[in-house]
Protein backbone atom coordinates (compact mmCIF):
# COMPACT_ATOMS: atom_id res chain seq x y z
CA UNK A 1 0.00 0.00 0.00
CA UNK A 2 3.19 2.07 -0.82
CA UNK A 3 1.03 4.41 -3.08
CA UNK A 4 -2.04 4.32 -0.20
CA UNK A 5 0.52 5.94 2.13
CA UNK A 6 2.19 8.45 -0.19
CA UNK A 7 -1.37 9.37 -0.94
CA UNK A 8 -1.80 10.77 2.47
CA UNK A 9 1.56 12.02 3.51
CA UNK A 10 0.93 14.40 0.47
CA UNK A 11 -2.22 15.65 1.94
CA UNK A 12 -0.53 16.06 4.78
CA UNK A 13 1.67 18.60 3.43
CA UNK A 14 -1.67 20.59 3.11
CA UNK A 15 -3.15 19.93 5.95
CA UNK A 16 -2.97 23.85 6.58
CA UNK A 17 -5.22 25.05 3.78
CA UNK A 18 -7.79 22.36 4.04
CA UNK A 19 -8.56 23.18 8.11
CA UNK A 20 -8.75 27.02 6.83
CA UNK A 21 -11.62 26.01 4.70
CA UNK A 22 -13.09 23.72 7.71
CA UNK A 23 -12.70 26.83 10.26
CA UNK A 24 -14.33 29.60 7.40
CA UNK A 25 -16.86 27.06 7.16
CA UNK A 26 -17.96 26.32 10.77
CA UNK A 27 -17.65 29.84 11.48
CA UNK A 28 -19.91 31.00 8.09
CA UNK A 29 -22.43 28.37 9.33
CA UNK A 30 -22.82 29.92 12.77
CA UNK A 31 -22.64 33.72 11.63
CA UNK A 32 -25.80 33.04 8.68
CA UNK A 33 -27.63 30.68 11.33
CA UNK A 34 -27.60 32.98 14.67
CA UNK A 35 -27.85 36.07 12.35
CA UNK A 36 -30.98 34.70 10.40
CA UNK A 37 -32.63 33.44 13.87
CA UNK A 38 -32.37 36.93 15.21
CA UNK A 39 -34.17 38.40 12.25
CA UNK A 40 -36.51 36.17 12.58
CA UNK A 41 -40.10 37.91 14.14
CA UNK A 42 -43.72 36.63 14.59
CA UNK A 43 -44.62 40.05 15.61
CA UNK A 44 -44.70 43.22 13.38
CA UNK A 45 -43.04 46.09 14.13
CA UNK A 46 -42.53 50.10 12.89
CA UNK A 47 -39.67 51.45 12.20
CA UNK A 48 -38.15 54.57 14.19
CA UNK A 49 -36.17 57.26 12.40
CA UNK A 50 -33.94 59.95 14.09
CA UNK A 51 -35.48 63.39 13.03
CA UNK A 52 -34.05 67.07 13.36
CA UNK A 53 -36.99 69.08 14.83
CA UNK A 54 -37.40 73.08 15.18
CA UNK A 55 -40.98 73.65 16.07
CA UNK A 56 -41.29 77.68 15.63
CA UNK A 57 -45.19 77.78 15.79
CA UNK A 58 -46.58 78.76 19.38
CA UNK A 59 -50.35 77.04 18.60
CA UNK A 60 -51.45 74.37 19.47
CA UNK A 61 -51.15 72.51 16.46
CA UNK A 62 -47.64 72.63 16.11
CA UNK A 63 -47.31 71.65 19.43
CA UNK A 64 -49.95 68.49 19.05
CA UNK A 65 -47.25 67.76 16.04
CA UNK A 66 -44.30 67.57 17.62
CA UNK A 67 -45.68 65.18 20.57
CA UNK A 68 -47.37 63.29 17.78
CA UNK A 69 -43.79 62.79 15.78
CA UNK A 70 -41.90 62.25 19.20
CA UNK A 71 -44.29 58.77 19.94
CA UNK A 72 -43.26 57.51 16.42
CA UNK A 73 -39.54 58.49 16.00
CA UNK A 74 -36.27 59.99 17.91
CA UNK A 75 -36.82 63.52 17.91
CA UNK A 76 -33.43 65.88 18.01
CA UNK A 77 -32.73 69.19 17.60
CA UNK A 78 -31.65 70.77 14.68
CA UNK A 79 -27.96 71.83 14.61
CA UNK A 80 -27.16 75.90 15.21
CA UNK A 81 -24.10 75.72 12.60
CA UNK A 82 -25.35 74.58 8.31
CA UNK A 83 -21.97 72.94 8.34
CA UNK A 84 -22.96 70.39 11.71
CA UNK A 85 -26.69 69.92 9.65
CA UNK A 86 -24.99 69.02 6.70
CA UNK A 87 -22.43 66.93 8.42
CA UNK A 88 -25.07 64.80 10.41
CA UNK A 89 -27.24 64.51 7.31
CA UNK A 90 -24.40 63.19 5.06
CA UNK A 91 -23.22 60.55 7.44
CA UNK A 92 -26.81 59.50 8.14
CA UNK A 93 -27.20 60.35 11.93
CA UNK A 94 -30.31 62.23 10.87
CA UNK A 95 -32.76 60.99 8.50
CA UNK A 96 -35.12 64.01 8.07
CA UNK A 97 -34.70 67.68 9.19
CA UNK A 98 -37.94 69.28 9.57
CA UNK A 99 -38.89 73.06 10.79
CA UNK A 100 -42.67 74.18 11.28
CA UNK A 101 -43.06 78.24 10.64
CA UNK A 102 -44.33 80.27 13.38
CA UNK A 103 -47.76 80.58 11.75
CA UNK A 104 -48.30 77.17 11.00
CA UNK A 105 -51.53 76.81 13.15
CA UNK A 106 -53.09 79.88 11.82
CA UNK A 107 -52.57 78.88 8.47
CA UNK A 108 -53.75 75.57 8.25
CA UNK A 109 -57.03 76.20 10.50
CA UNK A 110 -57.91 78.89 7.60
CA UNK A 111 -57.29 76.54 5.27
CA UNK A 112 -53.87 77.01 3.58
CA UNK A 113 -52.22 73.75 3.75
CA UNK A 114 -49.45 73.57 0.72
CA UNK A 115 -45.99 73.92 1.08
CA UNK A 116 -46.41 75.21 4.90
CA UNK A 117 -43.72 72.63 6.50
CA UNK A 118 -40.29 72.69 5.80
CA UNK A 119 -38.79 69.59 5.44
CA UNK A 120 -35.48 68.21 4.10
CA UNK A 121 -34.06 64.42 3.76
CA UNK A 122 -31.11 63.07 2.53
CA UNK A 123 -32.00 62.86 -1.46
CA UNK A 124 -32.72 59.14 -2.60
CA UNK A 125 -33.61 58.08 1.37
CA UNK A 126 -36.14 56.14 1.08
CA UNK A 127 -36.78 55.74 4.64
CA UNK A 128 -37.55 59.70 4.63
CA UNK A 129 -40.39 59.48 3.06
CA UNK A 130 -42.27 57.21 5.98
CA UNK A 131 -42.15 60.29 8.06
CA UNK A 132 -43.62 62.55 5.31
CA UNK A 133 -46.05 60.01 5.17
CA UNK A 134 -46.90 59.96 9.39
CA UNK A 135 -46.73 63.89 8.46
CA UNK A 136 -49.61 63.61 5.64
CA UNK A 137 -51.67 60.87 8.00
CA UNK A 138 -51.70 63.29 11.08
CA UNK A 139 -52.54 66.72 9.24
CA UNK A 140 -55.28 65.15 6.78
CA UNK A 141 -57.06 63.37 9.75
CA UNK A 142 -56.83 67.06 11.40
CA UNK A 143 -58.48 68.90 8.48
CA UNK A 144 -61.16 66.13 8.43
CA UNK A 145 -62.06 66.95 12.40
CA UNK A 146 -61.58 70.67 11.58
CA UNK A 147 -64.42 70.42 8.36
CA UNK A 148 -66.58 68.37 11.10
CA UNK A 149 -66.66 71.37 13.13
CA UNK A 150 -63.71 70.77 16.01
CA UNK A 151 -61.94 73.35 17.28
CA UNK A 152 -57.89 73.12 16.38
CA UNK A 153 -56.74 71.59 19.61
CA UNK A 154 -59.46 69.35 19.63
CA UNK A 155 -58.54 68.29 16.19
CA UNK A 156 -55.54 67.98 17.40
CA UNK A 157 -56.34 65.42 20.47
CA UNK A 158 -58.29 63.30 19.02
CA UNK A 159 -55.91 62.79 15.42
CA UNK A 160 -53.10 61.39 17.86
CA UNK A 161 -55.59 59.43 19.59
CA UNK A 162 -57.12 57.73 16.41
CA UNK A 163 -53.58 57.32 14.94
CA UNK A 164 -52.41 55.32 18.04
CA UNK A 165 -54.08 52.73 17.04
CA UNK A 166 -52.71 49.80 15.58
CA UNK A 167 -54.08 47.22 13.05
CA UNK A 168 -53.41 43.77 14.16
CA UNK A 169 -51.17 42.15 11.88
CA UNK A 170 -51.34 38.59 10.95
CA UNK A 171 -49.04 36.57 8.71
CA UNK A 172 -50.77 34.59 6.56
CA UNK A 173 -47.84 32.34 6.16
CA UNK A 174 -45.05 32.24 8.64
CA UNK A 175 -41.51 33.60 7.21
CA UNK A 176 -39.98 29.95 8.02
CA UNK A 177 -36.75 31.25 9.68
CA UNK A 178 -38.65 30.96 13.41
CA UNK A 179 -39.44 27.15 12.22
CA UNK A 180 -36.72 26.15 10.32
CA UNK A 181 -33.66 24.27 12.74
CA UNK A 182 -30.16 25.05 12.97
CA UNK A 183 -29.44 22.18 11.43
CA UNK A 184 -31.06 23.44 7.84
CA UNK A 185 -28.15 26.30 7.97
CA UNK A 186 -25.62 23.74 9.22
CA UNK A 187 -26.19 21.22 5.78
CA UNK A 188 -27.34 24.23 3.44
CA UNK A 189 -23.61 25.74 2.74
CA UNK A 190 -21.76 22.05 2.22
CA UNK A 191 -21.65 22.08 -1.26
CA UNK A 192 -19.07 25.03 -0.62
CA UNK A 193 -16.78 23.70 1.58
CA UNK A 194 -17.24 20.17 -0.23
CA UNK A 195 -16.37 21.00 -3.87
CA UNK A 196 -13.16 23.03 -2.02
CA UNK A 197 -12.22 20.76 -0.30
CA UNK A 198 -12.37 18.15 -2.77
CA UNK A 199 -10.76 19.71 -5.43
CA UNK A 200 -7.63 21.24 -3.32
CA UNK A 201 -6.81 17.75 -1.46
CA UNK A 202 -7.07 15.71 -4.34
CA UNK A 203 -6.03 17.88 -7.06
CA UNK A 204 -2.62 18.40 -4.84
CA UNK A 205 -2.10 14.45 -4.28
CA UNK A 206 -2.84 14.18 -8.37
CA UNK A 207 -0.84 16.87 -9.80
CA UNK A 208 1.61 15.20 -7.72
CA UNK A 209 1.49 12.19 -8.80
CA UNK A 210 1.18 13.89 -12.00
CA UNK A 211 5.48 14.63 -12.09
CA UNK A 212 6.54 13.47 -15.21
CA UNK A 213 9.95 12.23 -13.46
CA UNK A 214 7.84 10.71 -10.47
CA UNK A 215 5.11 9.22 -13.80
CA UNK A 216 8.30 7.45 -15.15
CA UNK A 217 9.21 5.90 -11.97
CA UNK A 218 6.22 4.66 -11.06
CA UNK A 219 6.22 2.96 -14.53
CA UNK A 220 8.88 1.34 -13.79
CA UNK A 221 8.08 0.25 -10.37
CA UNK A 222 6.89 -3.38 -9.30
CA UNK A 223 3.25 -2.26 -8.27
CA UNK A 224 1.36 -2.44 -11.47
CA UNK A 225 -0.61 0.32 -13.23
CA UNK A 226 -3.82 -0.83 -12.11
CA UNK A 227 -2.76 -1.10 -8.25
CA UNK A 228 -1.01 2.31 -8.38
CA UNK A 229 -4.66 3.14 -9.52
CA UNK A 230 -6.78 1.35 -7.06
CA UNK A 231 -4.84 2.85 -4.30
CA UNK A 232 -5.40 6.79 -5.35
CA UNK A 233 -9.11 5.72 -5.65
CA UNK A 234 -9.15 4.44 -2.31
CA UNK A 235 -7.06 6.63 -1.14
CA UNK A 236 -9.38 9.47 -2.70
CA UNK A 237 -12.42 7.84 -1.39
CA UNK A 238 -10.73 7.12 2.50
CA UNK A 239 -9.95 11.18 2.43
CA UNK A 240 -14.01 11.90 1.44
CA UNK A 241 -14.83 9.59 4.08
CA UNK A 242 -12.67 11.51 6.87
CA UNK A 243 -14.01 14.88 5.25
CA UNK A 244 -17.49 14.00 5.81
CA UNK A 245 -17.52 12.15 9.06
CA UNK A 246 -15.42 15.79 10.39
CA UNK A 247 -18.92 17.75 8.83
CA UNK A 248 -21.00 15.39 10.63
CA UNK A 249 -18.98 15.19 14.25
CA UNK A 250 -19.47 18.85 13.62
CA UNK A 251 -23.10 19.03 13.29
CA UNK A 252 -23.60 16.61 16.20
CA UNK A 253 -21.85 19.40 17.92
CA UNK A 254 -23.64 22.35 16.59
CA UNK A 255 -27.18 21.52 15.31
CA UNK A 256 -27.99 19.38 19.15
CA UNK A 257 -30.40 16.52 18.67
CA UNK A 258 -31.59 17.58 14.92
CA UNK A 259 -28.43 15.11 13.68
CA UNK A 260 -30.20 12.28 15.24
CA UNK A 261 -34.43 12.96 13.85
CA UNK A 262 -35.51 11.65 10.52
CA UNK A 263 -34.83 14.84 8.76
CA UNK A 264 -31.05 15.14 10.39
CA UNK A 265 -30.50 11.25 9.12
CA UNK A 266 -31.90 12.39 5.34
CA UNK A 267 -29.66 15.54 5.21
CA UNK A 268 -26.69 13.33 6.46
CA UNK A 269 -27.51 11.48 3.46
CA UNK A 270 -27.51 14.14 1.51
CA UNK A 271 -24.35 15.59 2.13
CA UNK A 272 -22.96 12.21 1.83
CA UNK A 273 -24.18 12.08 -1.90
CA UNK A 274 -22.73 15.39 -2.83
CA UNK A 275 -19.51 14.28 -1.20
CA UNK A 276 -19.26 11.50 -3.63
CA UNK A 277 -20.60 14.30 -6.67
CA UNK A 278 -17.75 16.86 -5.25
CA UNK A 279 -14.99 14.02 -5.61
CA UNK A 280 -16.28 12.99 -9.37
CA UNK A 281 -16.18 17.24 -10.06
CA UNK A 282 -12.27 17.10 -8.42
CA UNK A 283 -11.37 14.42 -10.44
CA UNK A 284 -12.86 16.12 -14.12
CA UNK A 285 -10.98 19.52 -12.75
CA UNK A 286 -7.79 17.96 -11.93
CA UNK A 287 -7.16 17.36 -15.81
CA UNK A 288 -7.13 20.66 -16.22
CA UNK A 289 -4.66 21.76 -13.55
CA UNK A 290 -1.21 22.22 -14.32
CA UNK A 291 0.21 23.93 -11.33
CA UNK A 292 -1.28 24.95 -7.78
CA UNK A 293 -2.70 28.49 -8.98
CA UNK A 294 -4.34 27.00 -12.13
CA UNK A 295 -6.10 24.44 -9.05
CA UNK A 296 -6.84 27.08 -6.56
CA UNK A 297 -8.55 29.04 -9.54
CA UNK A 298 -10.64 25.83 -10.68
CA UNK A 299 -11.58 25.25 -7.12
CA UNK A 300 -13.13 29.14 -6.63
CA UNK A 301 -14.70 28.27 -10.25
CA UNK A 302 -16.55 25.13 -9.33
CA UNK A 303 -16.97 26.37 -5.61
CA UNK A 304 -18.45 29.49 -5.86
CA UNK A 305 -19.86 29.19 -9.57
CA UNK A 306 -21.95 26.02 -8.44
CA UNK A 307 -22.85 27.57 -4.65
CA UNK A 308 -24.17 30.96 -6.16
CA UNK A 309 -26.07 29.39 -9.32
CA UNK A 310 -27.49 26.84 -7.51
CA UNK A 311 -29.20 28.60 -4.82
CA UNK A 312 -26.32 27.87 -2.00
CA UNK A 313 -25.58 31.61 -1.03
CA UNK A 314 -28.45 32.93 -2.93
CA UNK A 315 -32.01 31.65 -1.97
CA UNK A 316 -33.72 29.79 -5.48
CA UNK A 317 -36.86 32.34 -4.38
CA UNK A 318 -35.06 35.31 -5.14
CA UNK A 319 -33.99 33.52 -8.18
CA UNK A 320 -35.90 34.33 -11.59
CA UNK A 321 -37.61 31.93 -13.90
CA UNK A 322 -34.74 31.66 -16.23
CA UNK A 323 -31.86 31.63 -13.36
CA UNK A 324 -33.54 28.45 -11.76
CA UNK A 325 -33.91 26.60 -15.50
CA UNK A 326 -29.80 27.16 -15.46
CA UNK A 327 -29.67 26.70 -11.76
CA UNK A 328 -31.30 22.82 -12.66
CA UNK A 329 -27.92 21.52 -14.41
CA UNK A 330 -25.49 21.96 -11.22
CA UNK A 331 -25.46 19.39 -8.68
CA UNK A 332 -25.74 21.86 -5.72
CA UNK A 333 -29.13 22.89 -6.81
CA UNK A 334 -30.54 19.40 -6.17
CA UNK A 335 -28.43 19.30 -3.14
CA UNK A 336 -30.42 22.50 -2.09
CA UNK A 337 -33.48 21.11 -3.76
CA UNK A 338 -32.99 18.41 -1.10
CA UNK A 339 -32.59 19.67 1.73
CA UNK A 340 -35.43 22.41 1.19
CA UNK A 341 -37.39 18.83 0.73
CA UNK A 342 -36.65 17.51 3.70
CA UNK A 343 -37.80 19.74 6.07
CA UNK A 344 -41.42 19.01 5.05
CA UNK A 345 -40.64 15.21 5.63
CA UNK A 346 -42.51 13.45 7.96
CA UNK A 347 -41.24 9.68 7.31
CA UNK A 348 -39.38 7.68 4.60
CA UNK A 349 -42.18 6.76 2.47
CA UNK A 350 -43.03 10.63 1.78
CA UNK A 351 -39.56 11.56 0.71
CA UNK A 352 -39.88 10.95 -2.81
CA UNK A 353 -38.77 14.33 -4.03
CA UNK A 354 -35.61 14.05 -1.45
CA UNK A 355 -34.60 10.67 -3.33
CA UNK A 356 -35.34 12.25 -6.95
CA UNK A 357 -32.59 14.73 -5.78
CA UNK A 358 -30.34 12.18 -4.58
CA UNK A 359 -30.36 10.63 -8.03
CA UNK A 360 -30.07 13.60 -9.92
CA UNK A 361 -26.43 14.65 -7.75
CA UNK A 362 -25.07 10.72 -8.13
CA UNK A 363 -25.66 11.67 -11.91
CA UNK A 364 -23.94 14.68 -12.08
CA UNK A 365 -21.04 12.54 -10.31
CA UNK A 366 -21.19 9.89 -13.15
CA UNK A 367 -21.14 12.36 -15.54
CA UNK A 368 -18.15 14.64 -14.19
CA UNK A 369 -16.36 11.09 -13.45
CA UNK A 370 -17.18 10.01 -17.30
CA UNK A 371 -15.76 13.33 -18.68
CA UNK A 372 -12.98 13.27 -16.54
CA UNK A 373 -11.61 9.68 -17.38
CA UNK A 374 -12.56 10.80 -21.23
CA UNK A 375 -10.36 13.55 -20.65
CA UNK A 376 -7.79 11.48 -18.93
CA UNK A 377 -7.17 8.67 -21.64
CA UNK A 378 -7.20 11.53 -23.96
CA UNK A 379 -4.26 12.67 -22.70
CA UNK A 380 -2.64 9.60 -22.61
CA UNK A 381 -3.02 8.72 -25.82
CA UNK A 382 -1.58 12.36 -26.88
CA UNK A 383 1.73 11.34 -25.26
Amino acid sequence: MQVFKAFFRILYKNKTSLFMYIAIYLALTLIISNVLQEKSQTEFTGVSLDVALENRDGGSLGKALETYLEARHRLTDIPEHKEDLQDAMYYRELDYVLTIPEDFTEKFQNGDTEELLEGFMVPGSSSAYLIEQDIESYLKTVSMYLKAGSDVQQAASLSIQDLEKKAQVEFLEEDGTSTIPGGFYFFQYIPYVFLIMMILGVGNVMKSFKNKDLEARNKCSSISFLKQNMQIFLGCMVYMGLVYVIFMGMACLNTGDYIFTLQGFLSAVNALVFGICALSVAWFAVQFARNTAALNVLSNIFGLGFSFLGGVFVSLDMMGERARQVARFTPSYWYVKANEDILSVEDFTGAGLVYRSYLMVLMFAFVFFSAGLLVHRMKLRSR
